[in-house]
């Protein structure tokens, strides 16, 4: 064989063995050079994959005609925030980031250095996407939307490979993170570490007052996972596992199509727990956790477009303190976040000759939406006693708009907008005696609010809920 011929088959041999399933011995093992030179080689396919493609797309919309030179983007002249559509900076790119995350995780490297990888990735697409500059927005939104959807369905995927097997166990686990499949998954959950997942399923109804009928479905899960979690026993420990996690999905629509749809995701990358139980398991505990998290809402309001807000929370800080006294438990939950994203402006979409178009970002005069940042709260009380629960909770999302760097360098945007939603809500819940299923009842108070130029729009609503549905 020439000397081609056996670089070649070494090149080859090396390359296999870099992207086959390791042993099940090694699921065990923490990343090893081979898993991270096999994160890096997938996550490297999937872009050449969408580089291919790049060229047989069309140039972006809303950003400036011309490619744009690599020596320009490696010497910080050609970085802004860019000018895509809202679907392709908020949906497209989210889901980019959960490929890039669990990627790295199926390849048994843990949620900060997936980020890590998912941050890399990212950073590697806009360094090669020649029409564009790199983009801020989607340095952050990518990585950090990924990691909080990807690190949810990671440890959902684990938590239903721990129960009993059973083949709808087995499919959806994999639905869920199908990576795994490939690179086999990260390393198994100690032994010894309780879990409490809480899930929702079930179809609403209802109606905002005024208006007619509505129906739609509601799914929600939150994973807690953690040694001796809701267990007889005193102390604190730290963890670094993903070891708090949840999802939901809301969607209602009437006879005029889609009314509200709510998508969350969260996850935390830091997690102390404290307890304090007595072998009765009356006592409390508290949960401390910081991490990261991506929502998406859709609302038609009276009136006006439809309105779209998305946002990724980083850092998040999230707390649950917990009483327990028999069949009594009462239950208070806070969480705080630095938000960044994007939203329609509620002002404009109300009088949009309000602000110049000179004045506004390339974004808001393409797409009709804003980046920006913002704070996210959201504190909740449930009680509940034995089959029946009473929940109150408020949140607030507040957005005021970034105006450059603007990828068109002859822009230089002014209009200062800001848009909040906020929502006050109440409800009860019982729980019957057959086959997990549950009753509830909610009724919230939501409130739209935005401004520029001095002018104010404002619009409220106030839903009545009824649901039907199973609760674990």
């Amino acid at each position: 064989m020439s000397r081609t011929g056996r670089l070649l088959s070494a090149a080859v041999l090396a390359a296999a063995l870099a992207v086959s399933r390791p042993c099940a011995a090694a699921d065990a093992d923490p990343p090893s050079s081979p898993a991270r030179l096999r994160t890096s080689l997938q996550i490297g396919a999937f872009l050449g994959l969408d580089f291919a493609l790049l060229y047989l797309s069309s140039p972006p919309e809303g950003d400036p005609p011309g490619n744009v030179r690599l020596v320009d983007k490696l010497t910080l002249k050609a970085w802004s925030f860019d000018a895509s559509a809202f679907e392709t900076n908020f949906l497209a790119h989210p889901f980019a980031g959960t490929f890039y995350y669990t990627t790295a995780r199926s390849n048994r490297s843990g949620p900060l250095e997936s980020l890590g990888w998912a941050s890399l990735a990212s950073l590697t697409w806009e360094l090669a996407e020649f029409p564009e500059n790199v983009s801020f927005n989607d340095l952050i939104v990518t990585p950090v939307a990924g990691a909080s959807l990807g690190e949810s369905l990671v440890q959902l995927s684990q938590w239903l490979d721990r129960k009993r097997g059973s083949t709808a166990r087995s499919v959806l686990s994999a639905v869920l993170f199908p990576m795994k499949l490939l690179n086999g998954g990260p390393p198994p959950l100690d032994d010894g570490e309780s879990g409490a997942l809480g899930a929702d399923l079930g179809l609403i109804f209802g109606a905002r007052i005024g208006s007619g009928p509505e129906f739609g479905v509601r799914m929600a899960t939150r994973l807690v996972h953690f040694p001796g979690f809701g267990e007889p026993g005193e102390g604190a420990r730290l963890r670094f596992d993903g070891n708090v996690s949840g999802l939901s999905l809301n969607v209602r629509g009437g006879r005029s199509g889609l009314a509200d749809l709510r998508f969350t995701a969260n996850a935390s990358l830091v997690t102390l727990y404290d307890r304090r139980i007595g072998e009765g398991g009356d006592g409390w505990d508290l949960l401390v956790s910081g991490g990261v998290g991506y929502d998406l809402r859709k609302h038609a309001w009276d009136g006006g477009a439809m309105d779209s807000w998305s946002s990724v929370h980083v850092p998040g800080l999230g707390l649950e303190l917990r009483r327990i006294d028999g069949p009594l438990q009462i239950r208070f939950r806070a969480d705080l976040a630095l938000t960044f994203g994007g939203s329609r402006s509620f002002a404009l979409d109300g009088a949009p000759g309000l602000v110049p178009v000179d004045a506004l970002t390339s974004t808001q005069r393409t797409w009709g939406y804003t980046l920006g940042w913002g704070l996210a709260a959201a504190p909740s009380l449930e009680i509940a006693y034995g089959p029946v629960s009473l929940d109150f909770g408020a949140a607030i999302d507040t957005r005021y708009s970034i105006l450059g760097p603007d990828p068109w360098p002859d822009r230089h945007p002014s209009a200062d907008l800001t848009d909040s939603w906020s929502n006050v809500h109440g409800g009860a819940k019982l729980r019957l005696p057959w086959s997990d299923l549950q009753i509830s009842a909610l009724i919230e108070r939501n409130l739209r609010r935005g401004s520029a130029a001095g002018s104010t729009r404002t619009a409220g609503e106030t839903v009545a809920l009824v649901g039907l549905g199973f609760s674990l």
